[in-house]
């Protein structure tokens, strides 16, 4: 039943075939006179011409087959959307025919797909109906099944379906989340603060005997985290440009100006010939791939779009992006470094004057401020005050009121103290709303305060907030202090220390950063940030040290096992040396998709 492979496509069309036939059947109720009757006989006579399904229909509409069929949805791996639409949909029809009683099962497969679609309040709804009619609260099936949550105890299975009810209508949110509004200016349906339905859900908890244990209380907590990032938690560091290739293969680097008109771009070209600014660019052509960024796409961070180039792409086209049937040439323009506001390490202890992002100076306050009548918009405080005061975030304030209110007893439930998993995504709910030094307060004292240790997620969390806005100073204090107390540096650590560096410009020493880190703790970080940092350092005109990390990763290739190391590095290893997107083909693919080259000397 766990083992065999789900053939989705399978599943969808039976899906579709089933809705076809409730359809079919509420027409036909629709246009007959015996749409009142109770009987399955009379109900569907003359449905079909067979007589036999005629009084079998009625299985089409029994709570055993719709049960079936909900739990069918929930394993067709549509996406949120259109799952919440089609589930709805399938209830509206069955509702409308009138003939299926809401059992046990039905209602709880009911609850299940409604949460795994989002629709939180059909949920609730739901998890209230199995209330009142005294269902004891589902257990999970199948406990001894190897893909069993190990964590959730007896009773608890349906309340974490209300849970994934919320973070799945949250879904919009992380994809999409428009940085440049203030969470103020989003609607009650968005979710970005869920206190109302959690707190229905420990209610309904509470009445029917199931006790909050601190697991259950990270869980409700998280879905103050899964809602996004903020304009304050990021910044855009770089831009990806496509400057133009002549026809003979020869690029001028830097921004043409094209605003100077055709005959000024041309002495502009020339010019640039004469100082010898040009070279000519790699024109071997591959087996594929322009696939790449527009040019004014703006990028907050990570990859620049341009590895993991797949093997099926045109065989036609040549390894040089092209624009407009010409080829181009991938230039990164970076741009200016986040205001101080947002840099922690620049902020620390600086008085601010609210909402004005500027520090206070020995002249005092601007004259802005001065000639301000508010004199709450002029409270100077400093940045950790800041994101406290409630006008930061107010999910942030719900975020930690519930969790204060957990700690005191909510809804009828015992008090609770927050375990190492709670404390951690409080963390990340700061990091997602921007509130790093409030983050950093949870670090330092608060959980030694409360006896619980930070471990590596929470340094993570915390160096991943840090790299996104572009702390390189602080990284590096908090990477030593994360292992000058022993704690496991993992190839997250490594990946958010890469990006941190590299969005600073520093690619220099981005490569120097993975080999001390894989020298003196041996783990590398993802895959993707080796292919990053070459692709930084093409993207800026940076060949050599392109061919550094190249070098580099040329170093793993031939790396070879010792005594001294364990047999999960030694696993890692391996997988990285057989990685097709580290091979040798695909690291000269990438050079020549930025129109360089990489030569038999340059390989040992």
């Amino acid at each position: 039943r766990f083992e065999r492979k789900w053939d989705f496509e399978s599943v969808r069309l039976a899906l579709d075939d089933y809705e076809r036939h409730l359809q079919y059947v509420l027409d036909h109720l629709q246009r007959g006179d015996n749409k009142h009757s109770t009987d399955a006989k009379d109900l569907f006579a003359n449905i079909h011409p067979s007589k036999a399904k005629c009084f079998e229909t009625h299985r089409l509409l029994s709570s055993s087959t719709v049960s079936k069929a909900a739990r069918a949805l929930t394993r067709s791996r549509m996406d949120t959307p259109l799952l919440s639409r089609r589930i709805r949909d399938m209830e509206r029809l069955v509702g409308k025919i009138g003939w299926t009683p809401i059992t046990e099962e039905l209602s709880y497969r009911l609850l299940e797909a409604n949460g795994k679609a989002g629709n939180v309040r059909r949920t609730l709804a739901l998890l209230e109906l199995r209330r009142s009619r005294g269902y004891p609260p589902r257990e999970q099936e199948n406990a001894k099944y190897k893909g069993a949550n190990p964590h959730l105890v007896p009773g608890e299975k349906e309340f974490l379906h209300a849970i994934t009810s919320i973070q799945s209508a949250q879904l919009p949110l992380r994809r999409s989340r428009n940085i440049y509004l203030h969470e103020s200016t989003f609607s009650e349906s968005a979710l970005d603060n869920p206190t109302r339905y959690l707190d229905a859900i420990l209610i309904n908890m509470s009445k029917r005997g199931v006790p909050l244990r601190p697991d259950m209380a990270a869980r409700m907590l998280d879905c103050y985290a899964s809602t996004g990032r903020t304009g304050r938690a990021i910044h855009y560091f770089y831009k990806v440009r496509r400057d133009p290739v002549e026809d003979d293969g020869t690029y001028i680097p830097g921004p043409h100006p094209t605003h100077l008109g055709k005959e000024g771009l041309e002495d502009w070209k020339t010019e640039k010939r004469g100082e010898g600014v040009t070279r000519v660019l790699a024109t071997e052509v591959s087996e594929n791939v322009s696939r790449g960024l527009d040019g004014d796409e703006s990028k907050e961070d990570g990859e620049l779009g341009l590895k993991g180039l797949d093997d099926d792409d045109s065989e036609t086209q040549s390894s040089m992006p092209t624009q407009s049937n010409r080829r181009s040439k991938i230039r990164m323009a970076m741009q200016p470094l986040p205001p101080f506001h947002k840099i922690p390490s620049s902020v620390k202890g600086v008085p601010l004057i609210r909402n004005r992002y500027q520090p206070i100076t020995n002249e005092g306050p601007s004259k802005a401020n001065e000639t301000s009548s508010d004199e709450v918009q002029n409270k100077t405080m400093t940045k950790y005050e800041w994101e406290l005061d409630r006008d930061w975030s107010l999910a942030l304030t719900a975020a930690f009121a519930f969790a204060d209110s957990l700690t005191h007893g909510a809804c009828g439930h015992d008090p609770i103290e927050l375990d190492i998993v709670g404390w951690n995504i409080l963390i990340k709910a700061c990091c997602r709303r921007g509130a790093i030094h409030r983050a950093l307060k949870i670090l330092n004292e608060t959980m030694p305060q409360k006896g619980v240790e930070p471990d590596t997620y929470s340094y993570n969390t915390i160096l991943a907030a840090l790299a996104r806005v572009g702390d390189t100073r602080y990284l590096q204090e908090y990477l030593i202090g994360m292992t000058n107390k022993g704690v496991k540096v993992d190839k997250y650590t490594a990946q958010a220390m890469v990006d941190g560096f590299l969005n600073v410009g520093d690619i220099q020493g981005a490569t120097s950063l993975v080999q001390d880190i894989f020298n003196q703790h041996d783990t590398l970080p993802p895959y993707t940030s080796h292919l990053k940092i070459i692709e930084f350092a093409l993207a800026n005109g940076l060949i050599f040290e392109a061919k550094r990390h190249v070098y580099f990763i040329q170093q793993l290739w031939k790396w070879q096992p010792s005594q001294h190391h364990d047999e999960k590095f030694c696993q890692l290893m391996e997988e990285t040396k057989r990685n097709p997107k580290l091979s040798r083909e695909a690291v000269l693919k990438l050079f020549r998709y930025f129109g360089e080259d990489l030569s038999d000397q340059d390989f040992f």
